[in-house]
């Protein structure tokens, strides 16, 4: 047997029906493409409604607000500081109430802090308090003793 030197022509068909994977191919590029015309024309669409709603709405606006006041003779807006009315701007501030709303911050904060967490802190904790009671207690028989000798303690 012989083989022939020759190389064929690779050709490429085209078929009228795709199969498989050409066919995913296909569906998938033409889900993509754009048609430029049909794309201008509902952008289009879109632009005029939304500028026929966002005239109505802002006339609407005016309407309700009359703040033709703001406009100035050139046909520019004038723009003026407003203050927002807040729960803080409604309270008188003084300092009695200032000190309220720190002391009520700084509780809160406190409740969400873990002091305590492992064992040893615990014991550390209470090992300071009983440190504080023997401090307090040793104070108090000091005052005591200075008390009986100026002989102003009256116990009984």
């Amino acid at each position: 047997m012989k083989i022939s030197n020759k190389k064929k022509k690779d050709t490429i068909f085209a078929p009228s029906s795709l199969h498989g994977i050409s066919k995913w191919i296909k569906e998938y590029r033409d889900r993509f493409s754009i048609d430029i015309n049909q794309l201008e024309k509902t952008s289009r669409d879109f632009l005029t409604l939304n500028k026929s709603t966002s005239n109505k709405q802002t006339k609407d606006k005016k309407q309700l607000n009359n703040e033709d006041d703001d406009d100035d003779d050139d046909g520019w807006t004038v723009v003026s500081r407003s203050l927002k009315k807040t729960r803080q701007r409604m309270v008188p501030s003084t300092d009695k109430t200032l000190s309220r709303l720190r002391a009520k911050h700084k509780r809160s904060n406190q409740k969400k802090e873990l002091v305590n967490f492992y064992k040893f802190q615990m014991t550390d904790k209470k090992i300071d308090q009983l440190e504080q009671l023997k401090m307090k207690f040793e104070l108090d028989k000091q005052r005591i003793t200075q008390m009986r000798q100026q002989r102003k303690f009256k116990p009984f």
